[in-house]
């Protein structure tokens, strides 16, 4: 078998869920994200990020699925839609967030100004 012939075999990747343990951490992760953007007072920006993954999220799914290489389990328009929210947007936030804590980059001007209590 020459390279040629093993970079162009089809491969088929296939997910099978017993229980629906992704979704379920999906979900979590993404309420953890948005606790961390509320936290350190960049939730406007991290919603600017989250819709930006989300479109392209959302732009990468209907291809896939309209094109027949994506297959979901139960309601198709409710699982691509779940899978554009959550998979790329709140890992975005949070190593955003991340990136900021350790000083690789600077988020001070994006963060929300503290209300002073009346």
């Amino acid at each position: 078998m020459d390279i040629s012939q093993i970079l162009l075999e089809e491969i088929v990747v296939s997910r099978h869920f017993t229980t629906q343990i992704f979704y379920l951490f999906m979900l979590g992760f993404t309420i953890f994200s948005v606790y961390l953007a509320k936290r350190y007072r960049l939730f406007r920006f991290s919603m600017l990020l989250w819709l930006s993954a989300a479109l392209i999220g959302l732009a990468w799914e209907v291809v896939l699925f309209s094109s027949g290489l994506r297959h979901y389990s139960f309601l198709s328009a409710a699982e691509l839609l779940y899978h554009a929210i959550t998979e790329g947007g709140p890992g975005l936030i949070v190593m955003a967030i991340f990136a900021d804590w350790i000083g690789f980059i600077d988020l001070s001007e994006y963060k929300e100004e503290v209300k002073p209590r009346e």
